[in-house]
């Protein structure tokens, strides 16, 4: 999606470089399936040492008994709120109330922007044709939040805007973001998934709290560990397809990278073949049937520059699907564990061994090989407010994604 006359982040300056960050390793951790807070917090603490400052939580399902959209924004400064929620209101984004997501004492102990939390109501057709909206409701919500964001990188940023799910995420320990937000008042809410990152962001982009993990952006978020050598390379893909990234780091374009895939409708192999690229005496593994397919996604000439080179692991929820992959040189591993009812995801095997002690789960824990693609589908009960019935791992046939309903509409379950 290209937007007129609002510049993205520069391809120069996006990348952290001299000024980024200094690099480390950041503590992952995600959950596919039923899952409660207590579980998922005592098994992600014991990543934080990886990490002293910088702590998100993406909660799936969070808002499941509510059909509307939510907006987590966090502001720099007060006296400019009102001025930016009427900026929204211009741009078709109409609210049905608002709530702090902070308590104010806290704002004495914590040098830090200001959050609220918003109830959008529903667009309609008529709105969304007024304002030039091109799409379903889903679409729309979409391109105000990223327009939004790039008007105003100096002064807001909406981090969470999900129909279902919730972000949370400060520049701070996991305790201080659990402590900031209260999570521990959601302890007995059921979730259909989490996604924990620990660390600020390696590279510059918009500042610590603006580039601040997980990424989301509708039906998709994103976590991710390490420092891409190819971070040039992708942020000027992106740039050649008019996709603009509102964070601005190295993170964010290959979540934008993959979720561009995937809405292509290429099948997990081929987005394995583009994000993680063989080295040249691999590709005579390749079926000969497959081989053609192949050399014609990684010789395109804006595809070839999808790729996650370097030390790096990401791992993505998208709709029903999780998705974990690593770089090729296996620089920064991960490990997964999972039966027939929920998959997890994390940057060590020790915070998976907590999770299966913590919640009595007996989990198949095995480390994907350098350069792989691991996804897991999740199977709903009828009736959805129930949750995850099963999640199933998608073998290495690799089957395109689904669409359903529910990713039409845009929810991240």
């Amino acid at each position: 999606m290209t937007i007129n006359n609002y510049s993205s982040v520069s391809v120069e300056d996006f990348s952290g470089g001299a000024a980024g960050i200094a690099p480390g390793a950041c503590g992952l951790f995600a959950i596919h399936g039923n899952c409660t807070l207590p579980n998922v917090f005592a098994s992600a603490q014991v990543l934080q040492y990886r990490a002293r400052n910088g702590a998100g939580a993406f909660l799936k399902g969070f808002y499941r008994d509510d059909e509307h959209y939510h907006f987590h924004i966090m502001y720099r400064e007060r006296n400019k709120i009102t001025e930016l929620e009427d900026t929204l209101e211009n741009m078709g984004i109409h609210f049905l109330d608002k709530r702090p997501l902070v308590r104010e004492n806290l704002y004495f102990e914590y040098d830090m922007p200001v959050f609220l939390s918003y109830t959008a109501l529903t667009p309609s057709e008529d709105l969304i044709k007024h304002k030039g909206g091109k799409g379903g409701v889903h679409d729309f919500i979409r391109d105000r939040v990223i327009l939004f964001n790039l008007r105003n990188r100096d002064n807001a940023r909406i981090f969470s805007s999900s129909l279902n799910g919730a972000n949370f995420s400060t520049a701070f320990e996991l305790n201080d973001t659990i402590r900031i937000f209260d999570l521990e008042q959601y302890s007995d809410k059921l979730l259909t998934g989490v996604l924990v990152h620990m660390r600020w962001p390696t590279s510059q982009g918009n500042g610590v709290w603006w580039g601040a993990q997980p990424i989301v952006h509708g039906n998709f978020a994103g976590i991710h560990n390490g420092h891409l050598s190819s971070d040039k390379s992708n942020a000027r893909a992106l740039e050649q397809l008019g996709i603009p990234m509102q964070v601005g780091t190295d993170s964010e374009a290959i979540f934008q990278e993959t979720y561009y895939l995937l809405e292509q409708g290429l099948s997990l192999e081929e987005i394995e073949w583009l994000m993680i690229q063989k080295f040249p005496a691999e590709t005579k593994d390749i079926p000969v049937e497959k081989k053609q397919k192949y050399f014609e996604l990684t010789s395109d000439p804006v595809l070839k520059h999808f790729k996650m080179s370097g030390p790096s692991t990401a791992i993505i929820n998208y709709g029903d699907i999780m998705l974990g992959m690593t770089d090729r040189d296996h620089m920064r591993q991960f490990t997964v564990g999972f039966n027939d009812n929920i998959a997890v995801f994390a940057s060590e095997e020790r915070a998976i061994v907590t999770y299966a002690d913590a919640s009595k789960t007996g989990l198949k824990i095995l480390s994907p090989p350098a350069g792989k693609l691991i996804a897991f589908l999740a199977q709903w009960n009828e009736n959805i407010k129930k949750g995850i019935k099963s999640v199933k791992i998608l073998e290495n046939n690799y089957i395109h994604v689904p669409q359903n309903v529910r990713q039409n509409r845009g929810e991240i379950k």
